[in-house]
């Protein structure tokens, strides 16, 4: 008889107690030390690109400034959305980011940006961090008023695969995003 139930190692519970321990937060003045931190932190390892939001503006000011605005957006070239962070309740630490837009009413949204664009800080990659981040917008979107969340992501992105498909992501099709295979998931919000 084999025992396929082992228990959890101090850091693994330690880890599972911080994933329960993280919110989502519309960006504000209180998280500007942590942002700045986020910010260099990121670009010391990769040049960000996702979400893009995330690295608006010259400064935090004008960052806030561009985010606070995105959700009532009323040009008809953009999309409105919000973004938010993913925060540690007990440090304030900010792992990544999640962009949720309100709609996917623009040709590259349609095709291949979809409702989600999100990111986890290079040092924070491979510990939950997304799939929870991911987990926790979903009813975001649900209060914004979205039925059915387009999400795609790159086919060689294994990590973002498992994220999407352990958060409810049905697989529709494949397509391309700059030159490069990426696959297109639904996720119905009940």
């Amino acid at each position: 008889m084999h025992n396929f139930e082992k228990p959890l190692g101090l850091k693994q519970q330690f880890s599972v107690l911080l994933l329960f321990m993280l919110i989502l937060e519309f960006p504000n003045e209180k998280h500007r030390a942590a942002y700045e931190n986020m910010v260099h932190g990121w670009r010391n390892v990769e040049t960000p690109t996702s979400p893009g939001k995330l690295f608006a503006g010259k400064d935090f000011d004008e960052f806030l400034s561009i985010i606070q605005r995105e959700p009532t957006e009323s040009d008809p070239a953009k999309v409105p959305a919000h973004l938010f962070f993913l925060v540690d309740t007990e440090s304030s630490k900010i792992f990544g980011a999640i962009q949720i837009r309100h709609n996917i009413n623009h040709p590259n949204l349609i095709e291949t940006g979809g409702h989600i664009g999100y990111g986890i800080c290079p040092s924070e990659r491979r510990k939950g961090y997304a799939t929870r981040m991911l987990a926790l917008a979903i009813p975001e979107a649900k209060k914004i008023g979205l039925s059915h969340l387009l999400i795609t992501c790159k086919d060689a992105n294994v990590g973002s695969r498992k994220v999407i498909e352990s958060n409810g992501g049905v697989f529709e099709r494949t397509t391309f995003d700059e030159g490069q295979l990426a696959r297109r998931y639904w996720i119905k919000i009940g």
